[in-house]
């Protein structure tokens, strides 16, 4: 794919839903990776699934969603990992089992109207692709200062954006 005969590059916002809820709790996120939870390192993918599972229901979970169970060793429960993930977020382990996740995608689709239309008035391409864009490489420093400059904006805390690998 290019733009305007440009090769392309995807920026992506990073824990996006995690660093969203804790601006919603008034709070700054932690600096490390909200998925990389104590004990559960290696298992970062399943993690972030079950977190992000956690924002959207109303209850605790009784078992792995679907698919997610591959993501562990059978010796983890799913309430283990949910406990793993409340402590390592204490700030925000209330909102949990809330149902609060369609409010972060109503937050997140806002970031990323605003980062649009703000390049587009800088006169640049970009292309949306859920918490991520695609942008001509020449105008990827540009566009990550956009994004970061929005998510600040709107949420009133700093985002994490990274190239996404090709």
């Amino acid at each position: 794919m290019t733009i305007n005969g440009e090769s392309v590059v995807e920026l992506d916002y990073g824990q996006m839903n995690p660093r969203l809820l804790y601006a919603l709790c008034g709070e700054q996120p932690p600096e490390q990776d909200a998925y990389d939870i104590p004990g559960y390192s290696m298992y970062r993918k399943g993690v972030k699934k079950i977190m992000n599972a956690m924002m959207f229901t109303t209850k605790r979970l009784t078992r792995m969603p679907q698919g997610v169970r591959k993501e562990f060793e059978e010796k983890f429960s799913v309430e283990s990992v949910m406990q793993a993930i409340e402590l390592a977020h204490p700030a925000i382990k209330d909102s949990f089992f809330k149902g609060i996740g369609h409010d972060l995608q109503f937050m997140e689709s806002q970031i990323l109207v605003d980062v649009l239309l703000k390049l587009r008035d800088l006169g640049v391409v970009a292309l949306p692709i859920h918490d991520s864009i695609i942008v001509g490489e020449s105008k990827k420093h540009v566009a990550k200062e956009v994004m970061l400059s929005c998510f600040f904006s709107q949420s009133g805390v700093p985002a994490i954006v990274t190239e996404v690998e090709q």
